[in-house]
């Protein structure tokens, strides 16, 4: 290296210094799949639950109309 030479390279994303890559400890990877994971449960037990909410509302409405009329219901 001269005595001009950065010591690092510059990185590509402007502002953003070059960290060199550490390997992922047993540790990490367990901690990464295991928030993977909760996440994927999280987003389908939401999409679950609104599909049920959905489900109950229409039931809800067919039954309202079925026992008041269609119509009775002037919004």
């Amino acid at each position: 290296m001269g005595l001009f030479t950065p010591k690092y390279p510059k990185s590509d994303t402007p502002g953003g210094d070059p960290q060199p890559q550490r390997r992922e400890s047993r540790a990490d990877r367990k901690q990464r799949e295991y928030r993977e994971r909760v996440d994927t449960q999280l987003a389908d037990d939401f999409k679950r639950a609104e599909r049920d909410s959905k489900a109950r509302g229409a039931h809800f409405w067919e039954r309202y109309e079925k026992d008041n009329g269609p119509g009775s219901v002037d919004w």
